[in-house]
């Protein structure tokens, strides 16, 4: 099987993994108000975590060793910007079944907050792509 097969089917299986858990997630009943205090900090985690993964993606055309940074902002920042934004949405999702006549003006925030964050996040990855495709040879290892 060649390099670009083998890479194909493992973004494919990543992907259906990713989906498959947040489909899952979102199917879960409501627990009650026990996670809903880490909303607040969690939504604003997401925009300064997606703010700090745009930088560190837009240096890395900058920095002397990039390719140490490719893997930390890669592992590190864009997942765990993006993770604290569906988080937060998970967190106030509407109950199954239940259409929420009038929602509190802080959840709409925190929401707010959150996608704002999960696009840093997405841009931060698009940049980190860019970098990548433009400045390695394809196929070769990141981040040695």
């Amino acid at each position: 099987m060649s390099d670009e097969v083998q890479v194909t089917i493992q973004v494919i299986v990543s992907a259906l993994i990713v989906a498959g858990v947040l489909w899952y997630m979102w199917r879960l009943p409501q627990g009650g108000d026990s996670v809903r205090g880490a909303a607040p900090f969690l939504a604003l985690g997401s925009v300064w975590l997606g703010l700090a993964a745009v930088v560190a993606s837009s240096s890395l055309w900058w920095v002397a060793e990039p390719d140490r940074w490719v893997t930390v902002v890669f592992l590190v920042l864009d997942p765990a910007t993006i993770g604290t934004g569906v988080l937060v949405l998970w967190v106030h999702r509407p109950a199954l079944g239940v259409t929420p006549v009038q929602t509190l003006t802080a959840v709409d925030q925190q929401r707010l907050q959150a996608w704002v964050g999960i696009a840093m996040g997405l841009i931060a990855v698009v940049i980190g792509y860019a970098f990548v495709m433009t400045h390695k040879t394809v196929f070769t290892p990141v981040g040695v």
